[in-house]
């Protein structure tokens, strides 16, 4: 709809970029559905006066998060540009399983409010979910917008 110009974002205060293949991620996870949405100057230009508005907020789920990154909505350097890059696990495998998570007592996360130092269970499946950030300033830029910490049977932040 973007696209296409029948919906524009200007009235909308939550995006949320959903999980699941797309164009089969065989550019590689979220890279067609990045290089459809930055190579379409309409497009483009909604999402960066959506992004930089102040009554807004997104989410990334998945694919969404990898498109994120890609776009330069998560941990972009100060030019704007990406700055961080999910890519392939340590294991070289697609890694499927039930995780334990923490939401940390600073969490910006407004869906998470009130919910602080709870311990949930979430499924994870992603083969490029590893997190490789450009610099270490990008890389602290980013603590303050964690919204979960995965956590060991002791409720400890697991390392990596």
């Amino acid at each position: 709809d973007l696209i296409s110009q029948s919906v524009n974002l200007d009235h909308f205060r939550g995006l949320i970029f959903p999980g699941g293949f797309s164009y089969a991620d065989v550019l590689g996870s979220a890279r067609g559905w990045a290089a459809t949405l930055k190579f379409n100057s309409n497009v483009e230009q909604q999402l960066q006066r959506f992004k930089h508005r102040n009554d807004t907020f997104s989410l990334g789920v998945c694919n969404g998060c990898q498109l994120m990154a890609l776009l330069g909505w998560v941990g972009n350097k100060s030019n704007g540009t990406q700055g961080t890059l999910l890519t392939h696990n340590t294991s070289g495998r697609f890694e499927c399983r039930f995780s334990s998570v923490m939401i940390p007592e600073k969490t910006p996360a407004m869906m998470l409010n009130g919910m602080q130092g709870s311990v949930m269970g979430v499924w994870v499946a992603h083969g490029e979910g590893r997190f490789v950030f450009e610099s270490d300033q990008i890389k602290k830029s980013v603590k303050d917008f964690v919204s979960l910490i995965y956590v060991d049977d002791d409720n400890k932040p697991a390392t990596m």
